[in-house]
Parts: structure tokens; sequence; C-alpha cells
């Protein structure tokens, strides 16, 4: 099972908002319970990479006009591409548009801690 994780770059570090994440660290989950081993594979990166936008974004539909709405919510289309392989992406935090291009795509969004600081550490703070 492959599981994308946003972060700030080869760090490993946790951006908060996943839509705007500079990257997904993609990581594949093999065996389970005592012989589980999660490996990083790979960072992916996101062209709709905003590192201003780390605790969220200034954008809010119901500022936009429909046109907008529409258009904004199609760029959110991305970040269901590039993840496409992965069954599960965990975040801190995910706008509507985001969660819905995931669920679209059959990809489990899971919250995880808000005090998760990185990556690899991700796994452990897992909220149900």
């Amino acid at each position: 099972m492959r599981i994308a994780v946003p972060v700030y770059d080869e760090s490993l570090r946790i951006f908060n908002n996943t839509g705007h994440t500079p990257f997904f660290a993609i990581f594949e989950q093999k065996g389970a319970g005592m012989f589980k081993k999660i490996d990083l594979l790979e960072l992916r990166e996101n062209p709709r990479a905003n590192k201003e936008a780390s605790e969220g974004c200034s954008h809010k539909d119901e500022e936009m006009s429909e046109e907008e709405r529409i258009a904004h919510a199609k760029e959110h289309n991305i970040l269901g591409e590039i993840i496409s392989d992965c069954a599960v992406v965990l975040v801190k935090k995910a706008c509507a548009n985001t969660a819905k291009v995931f669920s679209q795509k059959g990809i489990k969004v899971c919250k995880m801690d808000t005090n998760c600081q990185n990556a690899k550490d991700s796994f452990v703070f897992i909220k149900a």
C-alpha cells in the first residue's frame, strides 16, 4: 500500500496545508503487525505549491464568483493525479475541494496528529 504525506522538501518536515504542499513524500507499506515495514519511495512535486499557505489558504469560496469557484475546484484535480497510485494520504489540513478530489480518486484521507512534525513519524500519529 502506498501512502502520501505532504512535506516541505527532502527533510520530510510536514507541510500543514495539503493543497499547497511543495511535495508529497510517497511511502510504501509492506507486511502487517510486527512485520510491517514502511519505506520512502520518492518525493513528488506539487505544481500548486505555495509555501506561504502552510497554515491555510487565503482564498475563500464564498468570496468568489461561481465561475471562479468552478475554476478553483478544477485546480485541485492535479492533486489527485499526483498521488493517484496511493491508497492513503495523511493530512493535518485539507480544504473541501482537496478532500473531494482525493475521495473521487479512491484515496482515503486520514488526519494525523497536529503535533507530528516529520513524515517518518506521521504513521505513529494517525487519528482514526
